[in-house]
C-alpha cells in the first residue's frame, strides 16, 4: 500500500480540516491534496518517475508538498541536511544521483559546478536577495528543468496526477552522523505504515488532533511525526526552527497538542514554561537519553501531560517505549513495541540469558531497507535476517530492555569494557553538571582511560575528588573517570544529540 493513500483518504472524511499550519498559512486536507497532486503532475510531465528528487530546505509547507508530491509521482525524495558544510553537501548531492533539486534560495549558491547539471526548483524565502530579482531560466525543453521559482512552476500545473503505487521505496534520509560521515538510509512504504500503526497502539492518546515536532524534517523523528499526524487526520503545526517561546505559544492556543521532541528541547521548554499553566496532551521524547532530573522537572511543569519516551533509530524505527510515570530507572529503555522481536547475543552470535549484557538484534516490519548504494555497510548490519542495532543491552525478568551502551562508543581500559552511557547517566544526576560526555583518551598503561567533558550549571563546579567519590558510590573503580575537562558549550547534531565525533575533534590536543 502507498503511504499517501491513507492521507488522501482524510479528504473524504474531513476535507475542510486543517492539515498543515505554518505561521499565517494553512492548508486543508483538500487543498493539500491539490498542491501535492500538482507537484506530482509537474514531475510526471518532465519524465521524473522512479527517479531521485532531492530536497534541501528547512521546515516549510513547500517541503511537505514536494515530499508527498514526489511520492505520488512514484519518485524517491532524498532529504539533504542544510546544516552540512558545502563539501559534504555537494558530495551527498552527487552520491544520491538526484535528477532534480528543490532548494531554498539561500542555499542555491552553495551548489558546486559539479552539481550544476541538476535542475533546480527554488523555494523563495522572506528575505529577497539580489538573486530573487534576476530572471530564472524556465524549461529548456519539454523534459529538462534548469532553474525556476517554485511558485512560478506551480502556477503552470493542474492537480490531475494519480498515485503511482508501484514503487516500494518511500524516501532516502541520512543518519545524523554523531560519530562520522552520515549514511543514506532507505525507508519503504510498508515500514512506515507499520510504524504508524504502532504509534496508535503504544501511546494511549486521547485523540490526535494537534501535533507538533519542532525539529528539522531531515531527521526521522520530526518527519515521522508529520506523516503520523496526516495519517491520523490531525493538524500538523510547522515551525521553521525550534523556538521554545513559539512552541509554548502554540501549545497555549491548542491545549490538546501532542509534542514529538528530543530531550534538549524538553529542557528548554521546561525552563521557559510556567508550571501548570501550559497544557499539552502528551510529550513523546526520543533522539537521546532523557535524564531522570529532566523527567522529574517535566512532571512538575506539565502535570497533566502524558509523558512517553521511546527508543529507536533511523534504521530500526520503533524498538521499545515506556510511560515515564513508570519510573523504572535511569538505564531503562522500556518494553518492545508490538511486533518487534528482540534477540540479545554475544560476539559469537549466541543468545545470552536474561539479565546478561549482549548486542541487540531485532526483527520487525518497521526495519529499514538498507543503506543507499552501500551494500557492504548494509550487509554488515544484517545477519540471518536480524538487524544489528549497535547497542549493548540486557533484558530483565519483567521483559524491560536496559541500555548498557553503544558499541561504537565503547572504551577499552586495561582490557575491560566501559560504556560511556552508563557513566554519563551517573554524572548527569550531579546537580552542578548541565551536560556531560564520557570518552576514552590514550593512556600508556591502560590503553585508554575514562575521561569526561563537563559543562557546568550556572558557574557551579565540583572538584575532581568530589566527582570521583560520587561515581564510586555507583560504579566500579575502572569505570570512574580519571580526568575531567570543562567545556563552555557542546556541539549538537540537528537531531539534538551531542555530536561526539565533532566534540572529540574539537578537544583533541587539549586533553591527555
Amino acid at each position: 500500500m502507498n503511504l499517501l493513500q491513507p492521507i488522501f483518504d482524510q479528504v473524504e472524511r474531513s476535507p475542510d480540516r486543517v492539515a498543515i499550519s505554518c505561521s499565517q498559512e494553512q492548508l486543508t486536507y483538500v487543498q493539500l491534496r491539490q498542491r501535492v497532486s500538482s507537484v506530482a503532475n509537474g514531475l510526471g510531465q518532465h519524465g521524473i518517475r522512479h527517479a531521485r528528487v532531492a530536497i534541501l530546505s528547512a521546515n516549510r509547507i513547500e517541503f511537505v508538498e514536494v515530499f508527498l508530491g514526489a511520492i505520488q509521482a512514484g519518485s524517491v525524495p532524498v532529504l539533504l541536511d542544510p546544516t552540512w558544510d558545502d563539501v559534504q553537501l555537494n558530495a551527498m548531492l552527487q552520491h544520491c544521483q538526484a535528477e532534480l533539486l528543490f532548494v531554498e534560495q539561500q542555499h542555491v549558491r552553495r551548489i558546486s559546478a559539479e552539481c550544476s547539471h541538476i535542475g533546480q526548483i527554488i523555494f523563495q524565502g522572506q528575505e529577497r536577495e539580489a538573486d530573487a530579482h534576476r530572471p530564472f531560466d524556465t524549461l529548456v525543453d519539454e523534459h529538462t528543468i534548469r532553474s525556476i521559482i517554485y511558485e512560478q512552476w506551480m502556477t503552470t500545473l493542474e492537480p490531475v496526477a494519480a498515485i503511482q503505487d508501484d514503487h516500494e521505496v518511500l524516501f532516502v534520509g541520512y543518519t545524523s552522523g554523531t560519530t562520522g560521515v552520515p549514511k543514506g538510509y532507505i525507508r519503504t512504504h510498508a515500514s512506515w505504515l507499520a510504524s504508524c500503526e504502532a504509534t496508535a497502539e503504544a501511546f494511549q492518546l486521547h485523540e490526535m488532533k494537534q501535533v507538533m515536532a519542532p525539529g528539522p524534517f531531515v531527521h526521522s523523528l520530526s518527519l515521522f511525526a508529520l506523516i503520523q499526524s496526516l495519517y491520523s487526520g490531525a493538524t500538523f503545526h510547522v515551525v521553521h526552527r525550534f523556538d521554545a517561546a513559539e512552541v509554548l505559544q502554540l501549545c497555549t492556543r491548542y491545549p490538546e497538542m501532542i509534542l514529538f521532541v528530543v530531550p534538549t528541547m524538553i529542557d528548554v521548554l521546561s525552563q521557559q514554561a510556567i508550571p501548570g499553566e501550559t497544557r499539552v496532551q502528551a510529550l513523546i521524547s526520543s533522539g537521546g537519553k532523557w535524564t531522570e532530573h529532566s523527567k522529574q522537572h517535566c512532571k512538575t511543569v506539565f502535570p497533566e501531560a502524558k509523558l512517553y519516551e521511546y527508543y529507536g533509530s533511523s534504521e530500526a524505527s520503533y524498538i521499545s517505549y515506556m510511560d515515564v510515570y513508570e519510573d523504572k530507572g535511569a538505564d531503562i529503555l522500556g518494553r518492545p513495541f508490538s511486533g518487534v522481536n528482540i534477540s540479545i547475543r554475544d560476539d559469537e552470535f549466541r543468545e545470552v540469558p536474561v539479565n546478561t549484557v549482549g548486542q541487540l538484534y531485532l526483527r520487525s516490519r518497521m526495519m529499514f531497507h538498507g543503506y543507499d548504494q552501500l551494500p557492504e555497510a548494509t550487509a554488515a548490519v544484517f545477519r540471518d535476517g536480524w538487524l544489528r542495532v549497535g547497542d549493548f543491552v540486557y533484558l530483565d525478568d519483567d521483559g524491560y530492555l536496559h541500555l548498557a551502551g553503544r558499541s561504537s562508543h565503547m572504551i577499552k581500559s586495561g582490557g575491560l569494557k566501559v560504556f560511556p552511557e552508563e557513566v554519563e547517566a551517573v554524572l548527569q544526576s550531579v546537580p552542578a553538571i548541565q551536560s556531560v560526555m564520557v570518552l576514552g583518551v590514550p593512556d600508556d598503561r591502560w590503553g585508554e582511560k575514562v575521561a569526561a567533558l563537563v559543562q557546568w550549571t550556572d558557574g557551579q563546579r565540583w572538584t575532581t575528588e568530589e566527582l570521583q567519590a560520587y561515581c564510586r558510590l555507583q560504579l566500579p573503580d575502572y569505570k570512574v573517570p580519571k580526568a575531567y575537562f570543562t567545556v563552555e558549550q557542546f556541539i549538537y547534531t540537528g537531531s539534538g544529540k551531542i555530536a561526539r565525533h565533532a566534540m572529540e575533534v574539537s578537544v583533541r590536543g587539549t586533553i591527555t
